[in-house]
């Protein structure tokens, strides 16, 4: 036994009445000869026993102690004068029937707790109503059996006194009513209380586990763990509070910590009735628990008022509960003492010790530790449910600051995407609008573009060679020349036009074809000359309908303009406009169905796009009727496929949301290209990709994380008191 593990009354009271065991009698009188104030608590106890031998229970003084002829002090008592006697004594029934009982025989014990004389209690038998399973505990009162009861059905644990004593008797029917008036979850639960086979008892509820003390020493208990399971034992306390009951002696070998995890406050024995508001007392209080300026409890965790022998109320367990928890956390006691006059004086004085140099308890705990360990009880908690709410906001302060932190993250995440919704949807309607403005605008250049090639064609009319083209025939087709002498003529007009100027067309390349559909002139390749052109649809329907013109996107690299080399050998890349305009000799704009000369002009679609540019922001992209598109740098193929063809949607590729337009562009009712128009709308998260996903998703977890974190904060202070 450690030196500061000085006897509390409840031990002296058993060594007294040699109801201790021989492991336990053997450790107190180890502790006697070390210490001189248990010393001195043995002699007080002992002095307060004869006196009540002497005026209360003479017919059972010799079941008690056998004192001695005393003519000195009480103190001077010496340790083998104040143990059980060894002799055999009469039986119990026996004493009662003799009436040689003196003045002091009308203090009977109450004849319902006065066993019978009978065999000892043991493993399998029958105890009563009860049977007896299994010895789990023993103490210095008494033994604590595992018992059944057939006629109920349930398990019980069984308290049985050592022996017969009065006194013991007295406070196991304390410790029975007391218990009895509290229905909490945090307190053991009573069934019965009586004798039977030479022993009394309390049935009390069976609680698979171990003490408070062994759970918290077992492994590595962290402190919400400890704080966790000291806050339900305090409800218990409270429960015992409220029903009128000061527990008196409350530490960590009184609480059970069941398997299921459950905490529940037992051992009452030391329990006394707290004043009504009215000024009286319940009737457990009619129990004389002690002579005034005595000393109950447990000397380690006993208040200064239990030390001076004063008046305890609720807050007394109060203080025993911190010193309890305080030792708990510290893994040391909150008050000096290796001696019960060193330890009692500390307490008295309010002298703590200060917090170990590698404690982890906060300093918040501490001050909610050091106010319930106050010396004056107006100074602890008002109640203990107050010191509870506290101990739990203050075990809640990490959840409340984790909640605080996600909420935060979750509400900076919600800000960056509800900013970005906005920003999005402001740059939606810039782009939408945009749209609108480029589409009128593309109107307006294929207008132009249209009136441009008109009017350079009828310039171009006017130009000789061009009538001469016109006014041109195959004379062997007539039978007044040969096939050689229409080459050389041939050859003459391709001269011509290479040599021609073209002044005042709208473009600078241009083509001539004859009224057989060969290409006289392209200015691609000034060399290429008297080569097919019916593979050219534009060429082939004015020859063979007489459409007199025509407008049409196409590829340079279309397999169409292969066989006349109009483009030359090598071929430029890309989209290029071409502009048809057939010719009459003698009219300019002819309706008839001979085509005498065909004038092409080309523009490179780059140019056009050029001129539809409003902003360096909104990307163009030209569809020709082959699938083949020219585009900007950053509108790639998959994005110009993914643009439908009705209306504005919103596409994303490559990591960014884009608005896409995708209109087409009609000649005559004939649809000969379609324009995509798109623009980055990636608003201000455009981090990495999918960062608005992982945003969401970031804010859902935190929003989560701070919901679940601040319900575990609601949990832990859902003792807080109203």
């Amino acid at each position: 036994m450690r030196a500061v593990e000085c006897l509390d009354a409840n031990v002296v009271q058993d060594l007294m009445s040699g109801a201790l065991d021989e492991v336990m009698r053997g450790n107190v009188l180890g502790h006697l000869d070390t210490c001189e104030d248990c010393r001195e608590l043995i002699g007080v106890t002992a002095k307060v026993a004869l006196q009540d031998v002497v005026t209360e229970t003479r017919p059972y003084a010799s079941r008690l102690i056998t004192p001695r002829a005393m003519n000195g002090d009480i103190g001077d008592i010496a340790l083998d004068e104040t143990i059980a006697p060894s002799h055999v004594e009469p039986a119990l029934d026996e004493t009662l029937a003799s009436g040689d009982h003196g003045a002091g025989a009308t203090m009977r014990p109450p004849s319902r707790l006065i066993p019978p004389r009978g065999r000892p209690a043991t493993e399998g038998g029958p105890f009563g109503r009860y049977v007896l399973d299994e010895k789990i505990g023993s103490g210095a009162m008494g033994v604590v059996w595992r018992a059944h009861d057939p006629k109920l059905g349930r398990l019980v644990a069984l308290k049985l006194l050592r022996r017969y004593d009065p006194a013991l008797m007295d406070r196991l029917v304390r410790e029975a009513q007391s218990m009895a008036q509290v229905s909490h979850p945090n307190v053991v639960g009573v069934y019965d209380v009586g004798a039977a086979d030479g022993a009394s008892f309390i049935a009390m509820e069976l609680v698979k586990g171990q003490s408070l003390r062994a759970w918290q020493t077992e492994g590595q208990r962290t402190l919400p763990e400890i704080i966790t399971a000291y806050i339900a034992a305090g409800r218990g306390l409270a429960a015992a509070h409220s029903a009128g009951i000061i527990h008196r002696d409350f530490k960590a070998d009184n609480v059970l910590v069941g398997q299921d995890g459950s905490v529940k406050v037992t051992d009452f024995g030391l329990a006394a009735a707290k004043p009504s508001d009215t000024g009286t007392k319940h009737p457990i209080a009619e129990v004389n628990l002690t002579t005034e300026g005595s000393v109950l409890g447990t000397p380690a965790y006993m208040a200064p008022e239990q030390f001076a022998g004063l008046n305890v109320d609720p807050r007394t367990d109060q203080f025993n509960f911190c010193a309890t928890l305080y030792e708990a956390l510290y893994g040391e006691r909150p008050f000096e003492g290796k001696l019960f006059a060193e330890l009692s004086e500390n307490v008295i004085a309010g002298k703590i010790k200060p917090a170990p140099a590698t404690t982890s308890v906060s300093s918040g705990i501490r001050a909610i530790l050091v106010r319930g360990l106050s010396v004056k009880p107006g100074d602890r908690f008002p109640t203990m449910d107050f010191l509870l709410a506290e101990l739990g906001r203050d075990r809640a302060r990490p959840w409340r600051r984790t909640a605080w932190i996600a909420l935060a993250v979750a509400a900076a995440l919600g800000l960056g995407l509800v900013a970005d919704w906005t920003v999005r949807g402001r740059l939606n309607a810039q782009v939408d609008e945009s749209f609108a403005l480029t589409g009128r605008q593309v109107d307006k250049t294929l207008s132009r573009v249209g009136k441009n090639f008109n009017r350079s064609s009828e310039i171009a009319y006017n130009e000789s060679a061009m009538r001469e083209v016109a006014g041109h025939h195959d004379q062997a087709d007539f039978g007044l020349g040969t096939p050689e002498a229409d080459l050389e003529d041939l050859e003459k007009l391709h001269g011509t036009l290479a040599s021609l100027q073209w002044s005042g067309l709208a473009t600078q390349h241009r083509a001539v074809i004859d009224y057989k559909g060969r290409l006289l002139f392209t200015s691609y390749a000034p060399q290429v000359w008297n080569t097919d052109t019916h593979a050219i649809p534009a060429v082939k329907r004015a020859l063979d309908s007489g459409a007199s013109q025509s407008l049409t996107v196409s590829s340079y690299a279309d397999p169409v303009f292969a066989p006349s080399q109009i483009f030359g050998t090598a071929r430029p890349i890309g989209l290029v406009i071409t502009h048809l305009r057939a010719l009459t000799l003698g009219n300019n704009a002819t309706s008839s169905n001979e085509t005498r000369a065909i004038l092409l002009q080309f523009e490179d679609i780059n140019e056009i796009l050029a001129d539809l540019r409003l902003d360096d922001e909104t990307l163009f992209a030209v569809v020709a009727p082959n699938a083949t598109f020219v585009a900007d740098p950053g509108l790639d193929e998959s994005l110009v496929r993914a643009a439908p063809r009705d209306g504005i949607a919103q596409v994303s590729e490559h990591g960014h949301d884009y608005r896409v337009l995708q209109f087409p562009v009609v000649d005559d009712d004939h649809e000969i290209a379609q324009i995509v128009m798109a623009r980055k709308v990636d608003g201000v998260l455009t981090l990495f990709p999918h960062a608005r996903l992982l945003f969401a998703l970031a804010a859902l977890g935190a929003l989560s994380l701070a919901l679940g974190t601040a319900w575990q904060a609601r949990k832990i202070t859902g003792a807080r008191v109203a």
